[in-house]
């Protein structure tokens, strides 16, 4: 172990709390504390208050078959560690959401899919499980079968109701009138004003974690890709990068380097979507036109690069399988040079109008506190000033943001984030300049060094080992924790997306503006209904 900082934790921890935890490491980057569970509480407490930890995600898995109980891991990050709190139930567990309130939406996805009771959860309608699945079966318990078919029920999902007078009620969806996947909207309204916003999700859930346990690992590669389709790059390398830690392969540095260059690809078109999307949504239709042009560049160097647009097939556990040959390096360079130049000049373009820029200013802001409470993620972090991005905070592969940085950069890199305001501006500026920042890292890592692409791993993998794996999506934080099961299977499956941290958040952002904002609201925010609803 040489991960001092994982040192000061595990001192800091066991000497507030002795003798109430057993402490083990794995991968040089978590921290395993095995706790009671009554002690479990105060310890999260503590974790999330006096270490300042962010709550990354809850994992709970079905280990009765192997030792007799359901096992729940608390998953906090701090600087360059995940500090896991461990501990073991068999049908119930204290709730934390009244101390961490980012912990309400896993404990109701534990209570739908596990049968485990999160006793004194202030919120305790289903999450996942909508009001037509019957009561008692829980789908990712080792006895639900995959192909089980259930009886649905009649039942009404207990939305808030907002009284008083003057106020009403507007439903919107779950279909919409535009192609897009379905998401329930209940706004409560006074006068112009939203008072109110609930959310309903999960129309489109597709059982991945559950049909993950039938795969292989390679199938299972192929299944974290279809995640989300624009989070394919992302999620693969989350995905291929626990499984070689599980294996302890270290991939060689060209194919580090291929994997990072396609992910900022990735990043590159989909910011430059979004950003067309906000300039529809405020009502400037020409700066989409141009920059869908270019998000159609960018989509059609993934396809001569990877022969796919949207960047399937890029990963394999072990390294890549798409390599970066000479011709493709002039081909990036070429068409990312053209791309920023064109680039820089729709953004001049939308910033010198007045109307579009006051259409997002002060437009969906959400508070720092918010945002923080509700354990937020990527551009919705950063745009309140919270300065978290994993390719910095936990660099896999090789480390390559603010590399290049003077003191003096990163100095004004952190008064810029204390300026941050929160709203819509603050997230087209972020990605305005995340895309650049992109091209300028492709650009540094495309000196290749002259490595093989491919690293094998072990023809059989030690079962019920475990590890995480991450990356930085345009969305945000993505994390795939992944436990083996006997030959090279995959006994648990579990993955938080950035998505399904930020969609909360909706609800605050929109306080307060009126309904005709809400489309650009939810475009700057950039959420996944696929990548929610797994």
């Amino acid at each position: 172990m040489n991960n001092t900082n994982l040192e000061n934790y595990v001192k800091e921890i066991t000497d507030k709390f002795p003798n109430k935890i057993t402490t083990t490491y794995q991968n040089n980057d978590e921290l395993h504390l095995n706790v009671e569970l009554n002690d479990m509480p105060k310890i999260c407490d503590y974790v999330y208050k006096n270490l300042n930890a962010r709550l990354a995600t809850i994992i709970c898995s079905d280990e009765r078959k192997n030792i007799g109980s359901f096992i729940i891991r608390y998953v906090f990050e701090k600087d360059n560690v995940f500090i896991f709190i461990i501990v073991s139930t068999s049908d119930s567990f204290p709730s934390i959401a009244l101390h961490v309130p980012a912990a309400v939406l896993y404990e109701r996805e534990i209570r739908d899919m596990f049968g485990l009771i999160p006793t004194g959860n202030p919120d305790t309608r289903p999450l996942v499980l909508h009001e037509h699945w019957p009561d008692g079966i829980f789908p990712l318990r080792k006895e639900f079968e995959l192909e089980t078919k259930v009886k649905r029920q009649q039942k009404e999902y207990p939305f808030l109701r907002v009284q008083g007078e003057g106020i009403c009620e507007i439903p919107v969806g779950p279909v919409h009138a535009g192609i897009i996947e379905p998401g329930h909207f209940r706004f409560s309204i006074l006068g112009e004003n939203i008072i109110n916003l609930e959310t309903r999700l999960f129309y489109t859930h597709k059982g991945i974690e559950k049909l993950a346990e039938s795969m292989k690992l390679d199938e299972a590669l192929l299944l974290s890709e279809r995640i989300a389709g624009d989070e394919s790059v992302a999620n693969s390398s989350a995905f291929c990068q626990a499984i070689e830690k599980i294996a302890q392969v270290d991939i060689t540095k060209r194919a580090k380097k291929i994997r990072i260059i396609f992910g900022e690809l990735e990043r590159i078109y989909n910011h430059i979507g979004t950003l067309a999307g906000i300039s529809t949504d405020a009502s400037f239709p020409f700066g989409a036109a141009r920059l869908n042009i270019l998000k159609e560049r960018m989509m059609r160097l993934n396809e001569s690069l990877s022969g796919s647009r949207i960047l399937f097939g890029v990963n394999r556990i072990g390294g890549v399988r798409c390599d970066i040959t000479d011709e493709n390096k002039k081909l990036i360079i070429e068409t990312i040079n053209q791309v920023a130049d064109d680039f820089d000049k729709i953004i001049t373009l939308l910033k010198s109008k007045s109307s579009f820029m006051d259409r997002l200013r002060s437009t969906g802001t959400i508070p720092k506190k918010i945002a923080h409470d509700f354990g937020t993620v990527g551009i919705v972090a950063r745009c309140t000033g919270i300065d978290i991005d994993t390719r910095h905070d936990h660099p896999y592969g090789i480390s390559y943001l603010h590399n290049n940085k003077t003191p003096q950069e990163l100095m004004q890199h952190k008064i810029e984030m204390e300026k941050r305001t929160g709203d819509a501006l603050a997230r087209f500026e972020i990605r305005v300049q995340e895309v650049r920042d992109s091209i300028d890292i492709i650009g540094e890592l495309l000196d290749l060094e002259n490595d093989s692409i491919f690293t094998s791993i072990p023809e059989h993998i030690e079962p019920f080992r475990s590890s995480l794996g991450w990356a930085e999506s345009h969305r945000g934080q993505t994390l795939h924790w992944i436990m083996i099961g006997d030959d090279n299977s995959i006994f648990r499956y579990k993955i938080r997306t950035a998505s399904f941290c930020n969609w909360p958040v909706i609800e605050q952002a929109v306080l307060n503006d009126i309904v005709p904002d809400f489309p650009l609201v939810n475009k700057s925010l950039d959420l996944s209904y696929s990548g929610n609803d797994l």
